[in-house]
């Protein structure tokens, strides 16, 4: 497997800089090229300077400050996808938060550096991500997977209605259906007819699943 991924990379990969500090943007640039696996092939210090220069250079990859003055960074992101299918955006960002970085992902990055960013780390990025990777810098990856399991299950609780939630709370009390019913003012059969739903929305088969759904989603 190795022996392939270095064969892709017998030609350089092509990195296209966008950033509004001239002075940094050289400084990458410097330090990539002297890479043996990549190259340079431009740099632009406005979107729409890039937009216009990327289409001649075809690079593999865009490194995007996406603070550029007149895109804001997913607007950016977005562009680059939509003209430019095919290359492979790495974003450069002051915001470590997981909104911020979920929000860059969702626009069609596959990279998410800080600009505090060490060269050898920026380096394994681009790797990374032309193999086909998602990489997140080391940093903040632990910030990133931690919203996203609470992004999933706020979605998850999201199915369940607020009649559904308060019912959960009550069968953790152990009240049974009929004490339910009573304590609601609906009919046994309603609570039943609720408890059914519960069961098919949260997939669990068991009084201990739902606990331990509850438990896990902090509706108890």
């Amino acid at each position: 497997m190795v022996n392939v991924l270095k064969l892709n990379f017998m030609e350089k990969i092509k990195v296209f800089l966008i950033h509004d500090y001239d002075a940094l943007m050289d400084s990458i640039e410097s330090i990539l090229n002297d890479s043996e696996s990549i190259v340079v092939v431009g740099k632009a210090n406005s979107a729409a300077l890039a937009e216009q220069l990327i289409r001649t250079k075809t690079p593999d990859i865009v490194v995007a400050d996406v603070s550029v003055c007149e895109k804001v960074g997913a607007d950016l992101t977005k562009l680059i996808k939509r003209e430019f299918p095919k290359i492979k955006v790495i974003v450069l960002s002051m915001q470590d938060d997981f909104i911020n970085i979920s929000k860059m992902i969702k626009s069609g990055a596959t990279g998410y550096l800080l600009k505090n960013v060490k060269f050898h780390e920026l380096h394994k990025a681009i790797t990374k991500v032309m193999l086909g990777e998602t990489y997140i810098q080391n940093s903040i990856t632990a910030k990133f997977i931690n919203g996203y399991q609470r992004e999933n299950h706020t979605e998850e609780v999201n199915i369940l209605s607020p009649r559904e939630v308060e019912i959960i709370r009550l069968i953790a009390k152990e009240y049974t259906s009929a004490d339910i019913g009573r304590m609601l003012f609906i009919s046994e059969h309603t609570v039943e007819t609720h408890r059914k739903n519960i069961w098919r929305k949260t997939g669990v088969k068991s009084i201990v699943g739902l606990l331990n759904f509850a438990h896990e989603h902090q509706l108890i």
